[in-house]
């Protein structure tokens, strides 16, 4: 049976039970039937379908309807940026049936073409700018629509271990992998590597190509090459056609990013290397490899190069190498902002492994806390600034919040309340307040502290956590 068709033979009709769309109670001639979703919905047909891990899908651009493009619409923030166009959430829900009916129809007769994004640059700690492509509003319902359709049908080909952009995974779940997979100190060879542009870098060709081996549908696979290639507008003006990359800023990318990797490294790494004592954690194209053997890690590198290179990527060699990570050893290394480390010798002779906030990144976001408040001192009341300054800080405690990190915590906390101190009172000419009414109001509207360590996340043993 093809994806896009219900069985419709196989329903439980049996009487309690009525075939519906959703799932609840009904009365009828005195009767209780409880209401059965017989007809599943798109995504549990996509997803239903895609357990098979050989199907190759035919037919996806059926999906395309008014039904899912509403989903969409109603999946946009309204107050995201603007595309070229300058049309807002608000702006096309105004005529939204008539809209998403015409968008609908525009892409099945093929005539629908996104339109050039809009360049964004965002400043980075090391004075450079990382390049976001913003997406017209329109174009954003057809990625929207697109990703959630790549993601239900690859979600059963992606392994455990691949931790980026995917339902129920998050980068707390890669570092406690990488966690459990080096703290009994059972592989102690670390590799790490670094992929030059990589969301920039991606070959147009070699990435359709993969997708072709689940997906034979031209006219969807068309929808996602027009994405690939559309023309960015950049802030000096000029448009460019690229020819390689998928948009950082897209909504598909990171879908996109996922597909070429789980071919690239993942499945590669597993058939070649993986075993008990071989392990791959990956977050986007962040990965750490480990293994037991130096003999096997070395040989690992050498032929990721060849395997890399083969797909139109590029190693940064300078990041990429071999670590020798045992517990006898003062070597550390770094995954996801955090560091990775075996604390000091104890009198037993034991040593533990630790995470802490990675060096560059805590001073990273130090700064950002302290370029923020100085930029928004003057735009806003104290009370929406203070609150603004709690959200900020509880969302660094939220990621970087594990018991055995609490010290980096707290040395950001202080730092965030001088910045604080600094800015609130240089708001004139005139001094706000002493340091001793700054504690006053600290004292009666504080600034959320680090939680105590047992509240924290948990990673390995944690010797203060209440039973």
């Amino acid at each position: 049976m093809s994806m896009e068709k219900r069985n419709r033979q196989n329903l439980n009709l049996s009487k309690g039970t009525q075939p519906m769309h959703g799932n609840g109670v009904i009365e009828h001639n005195g009767e209780t039937f409880t209401q059965v979703n017989a007809f599943p919905n798109w995504k549990e047909r996509i997803s239903l379908a895609a357990q098979d891990k050989e199907r190759v899908f035919h037919n996806l651009l059926t999906h395309f309807n008014v039904e899912t493009l509403r989903e969409a619409f109603q999946a946009q923030s309204a107050n995201k940026a603007l595309g070229i166009d300058g049309v807002s959430k608000e702006d096309y829900g105004k005529n939204l049936e008539a809209n998403l009916m015409n968008l609908a129809d525009r892409i099945h007769r093929g005539s629908y073409k996104p339109q050039k994004k809009r360049e964004v640059l965002i400043p980075k700690a090391n004075g450079k700018t990382r390049p976001i492509a913003i997406s017209c509003f329109e174009d954003k319902l057809v990625e929207w629509v697109t990703g959630k359709i790549l993601e239900l049908v690859y979600e059963p080909l992606f392994i455990r271990n691949s931790f980026g952009f995917r339902p129920n995974k998050s980068a707390h779940g890669a570092i406690q992998a990488t966690y459990q997979s080096l703290e009994k100190n059972q592989r102690p060879h670390v590799v790490e590597i670094d992929l030059a542009s990589f969301f920039n870098s991606i070959p147009h060709g070699k990435l359709m190509k993969v997708i072709g081996k689940r997906i034979s549908d031209k006219r969807f696979k068309g929808l996602i090459g027009r994405f690939l290639e559309v023309g960015v507008l950049e802030q000096s003006g000029e448009t460019t056609e690229p020819d390689a990359g998928t948009p950082q800023g897209s909504i598909m990318s990171p879908v996109l990013a996922n597909v070429y990797l789980n071919e690239v490294l993942d499945q590669w790494f597993v058939k070649e290397f993986g075993s008990y004592n071989n392990i791959i954690v990956r977050y986007a194209d962040d990965a750490v490899f480990f293994f037991k053997k130096e003999e096997t890690a070395n040989h690992f590198v050498e032929a990721l190069e060849k395997r890399i290179e083969e797909y139109g990527l590029a190693l940064n060699r300078d990041k990429t190498g071999v670590i020798r990570f045992s517990r006898y050893e003062n070597h550390a290394f770094s995954f996801l902002n955090f560091t990775f480390y075996w604390d000091k010798k104890r009198s037993n002779g034991v040593r533990h492994l630790r995470i802490k906030t990675k060096k560059e990144t805590l001073h990273r976001k130090i700064q950002e806390f302290y370029d923020w408040i100085k930029s928004e001192r003057n735009k806003m009341e104290t009370k929406e600034l203070w609150e603004l300054a709690k959200v900020k800080i509880k969302g660094h405690y939220n990621y970087y919040g594990f018991w055995m990190n609490q010290q980096k915590l707290n040395h950001f906390y202080h730092e965030a309340s001088r910045s604080m101190f600094k800015w609130l009172n240089r708001r004139s000419q005139k001094t706000s307040y002493l340091w001793v009414d700054f504690q006053r109001k600290l004292a009666f509207n504080p600034l959320p502290v680090p939680p105590p360590i047992h509240q924290l996340k948990q990673l390995g043993r944690n010797p203060y956590a209440k039973v």
